[in-house]
Parts: C-alpha cells; sequence; structure tokens
C-alpha cells in the first residue's frame, strides 16, 4: 500500500501529486536591490523535479517602504522584481508542479540597521537576537502603525498578491506566523480583545482575497515567535479556535499551521493541527514543524487531519528527501547555517 504522504491528493482546488510540501524557508539570496535571481529559479524548480507536490517560496516582502525583514530578502513591491519571478513560476511549472508565493511584512522582526525605524502593531521593540545578524532587536526603533500606514500595508499585500498572480503564481500565503508584523497584531495583548487583533489581519485577509479572487489564499499560521518560542495565546485553546474560524471566514482556502513540533500536543492536550481541524473542518490544512522521515509525515497525516505535511529542514538538508525514502538510504541531519549556503538543489 502506498504510504499516505505519497498519495495523491487536493489542496483547495489544486490537484496535487504527492501530500509534500517544500515549507518557506529564507535563503536570502537576492540581490541587493531584492531582484530574484536565476539561481532562485534553478533552485525551485529543482524541488519541483526531486517530487515534492507543492513548493511554497520563501518570505517575499509586499512593499519597500516597511516590509523587508533581511538583508538580500527577495520582493515583489514592483513591475521589475515581479518579472523575475514570473521566470520562477514558469520554472516550478515546467518541472511539473503547482507554486505559491509566500508574503510577509517584517513589523518589528525586520534586521536592526534595515530601516530607520520598524513597523509594529505598538511601539514595543522585538526580544533578543535577531536571525540574520545576531544584533539585538532592541537595536531597532520601533513605531505603532498608524491609520495611514494600516492603510498602506493593507494596499502593499493586495498589491504584491495581484502582481504574483499575473506573475504566474497559483495563489500566495499570507505569513502571519511567528512575530511578524500579521501575527504581532493578532498576538499583541495591548491592543486589547481577540476582535480588535483581528482587526488588521483579517482586513489584509480580505483585500488580497478581492484583489486575487481566482488563486490559491493560505494563510500561515503558529503559536511560537520568532523572538519568543513559548508563547501561548492567552484565551488558549478557544483562541486559536476562533482565530482559525475568522480566517477562514474571511476568505483564507488554506491554513498552514506552523509549530515547533508537530506531532507534540500542546499544553491543552491535543496538537495545533487537530485543534484547527476541529474548528474549521472543512478547510485545507497543511501541518509542519519538526518533521523529517516519512513516517513523521504519514504519522502527521493521520492524527492531525491534515491534507498535506511541510518540510524545511528535512529538504534543506536532503534535497534528495524522496529518493533517499525510495533507495532506502539515511537522511542527512540539519545543520545550522545550511539555509546560508549556496543554492542548490
Amino acid at each position: 500500500m502506498t504510504a499516505a504522504h505519497l498519495q495523491a491528493g487536493t489542496l483547495g482546488a489544486l490537484r496535487l501529486a504527492n501530500r509534500i510540501v517544500l515549507a518557506p524557508m529564507s535563503r536570502m539570496q537576492a540581490d541587493e536591490d531584492g531582484l530574484p535571481t536565476q539561481a532562485m529559479a534553478d533552485y525551485y524548480a529543482g524541488y519541483a523535479r526531486s517530487g515534492v507536490g507543492l513548493v511554497i517560496t520563501e518570505a517575499v516582502y509586499t512593499d519597500a517602504a516597511h516590509s523587508r525583514a533581511y538583508f538580500r530578502q527577495p520582493g515583489i513591491a514592483d513591475a521589475r522584481q515581479a518579472r523575475a519571478w514570473a521566470r520562477i513560476a514558469g520554472a516550478v511549472h515546467a518541472a511539473g508542479r503547482p507554486v505559491l508565493m509566500q508574503l510577509q511584512h517584517a513589523g518589528r522582526l525586520a534586521e536592526p540597521g534595515l530601516h530607520a525605524c520598524a513597523l509594529g502593531p505598538t511601539e514595543a521593540r522585538a526580544m533578543g537576537l535577531a536571525w540574520q545578524t545576531q544584533r539585538p532587536y532592541a537595536e531597532a526603533p520601533v513605531r505603532a502603525a498608524g491609520a495611514s500606514d494600516i492603510e498602506a500595508l493593507v494596499r502593499g499585500f493586495a498589491d504584491a498578491a495581484r502582481r504574483a498572480r499575473a506573475a504566474g503564481f497559483d495563489g500566495v500565503e499570507l505569513h502571519g506566523a511567528r512575530g511578524y508584523l500579521l501575527d504581532g497584531f493578532l498576538s499583541e495583548s495591548a491592543l486589547g480583545h481577540l476582535e480588535a487583533r483581528l482587526r488588521v489581519p483579517l482586513a489584509v485577509l480580505r483585500a488580497v482575497r478581492e484583489a486575487m479572487p481566482d488563486g490559491l489564499l493560505s494563510w500561515n499560521l503558529s503559536l511560537y515567535k520568532m523572538d519568543d518560542y513559548r508563547y501561548q495565546p492567552p484565551g488558549g485553546r478557544a483562541e486559536i479556535e476562533a482565530i482559525a474560524r475568522a480566517l477562514v471566514a474571511a476568505g483564507a482556502d488554506v491554513l498552514h499551521v506552523t509549530t515547533r513540533r508537530a506531532l507534540r500536543a500542546e499544553p491543552w492536550g491535543e496538537t495545533l493541527a487537530r485543534t484547527v481541524r476541529e474548528a474549521v473542518p472543512d478547510c485545507a490544512l497543511i501541518a509542519n514543524g519538526g518533521l523529517h522521515s516519512g513516517e513523521d509525515c504519514d504519522a502527521a497525516l493521520a492524527h492531525g487531519g491534515a491534507q498535506a505535511v511541510s518540510l524545511a529542514r528535512a529538504l534543506l538538508a536532503n534535497p534528495d528527501w524522496f529518493a533517499r525514502l525510495r533507495e532506502g538510504r539515511a537522511l542527512r541531519a540539519y545543520a545550522p547555517g545550511m539555509e546560508a549556503a549556496p543554492l542548490s538543489c
């Protein structure tokens, strides 16, 4: 019998050759102006040829003002960047696989020195060390987004989604996870009750749905933050369920649920994917977090109720993941720093 992760399936309107998704992984190898390169096209097409059922790109910034998170991060903030991305979408499609673009606004998790002042839901600065440069986030000033900033960021996401669709992408994923701006609004207790925290994320989601009515729309959802791995929502399980229902009602086709360990129960006694599945039983679901082997993937599909699973470090360390499993060869372990190595697949 064919293993569950190798079976064909669907994700919203997309047909998948199997249930394995290339998770977004920041590789920071665009040019200095955020322009995607030919090496990036080869990299993503390589994963498509290797066997993944769906490719999701690394996080892509949406506007030139405040959204960029990393040095040498690719963007889709203008027509020139969009034309370069069209080459990448075409390369993945030529390899026979669908592709989504993940759209991101850095918020207060922008690398220190990248912006004169980062934009946040409040003036609070991120904690700890920045991921790319290892500089203290506290070095970077943050100002709270005002009404005009919010209008601009909503428009930035919608325009970026429109460009991505015109460039040939099958849809987009909104990075609403890990403490970046959309998740910052969603989890900033200073903003008040959940309805108030949902206001900006839902405005972005609705604007993107309107800008891209015929493409797949995914939302990346997590509990942990880049600067707070232990975060738990103040409302516990009930809050997670309410967030999931609100996202689907606003137009999300897919919820991409990201945890540190997808197979580990959360404090309330079940996995995050299972909680989301029970809250929105008719929404397509991708489970992510610490999955490495085919057995891990099958377990996540069986117990989390997901249509697909996404892999990041396992595929980064093993671009030939499918071949290794098929041939019975051991999988390489991920080693810190692999994401900064030259692109290859």
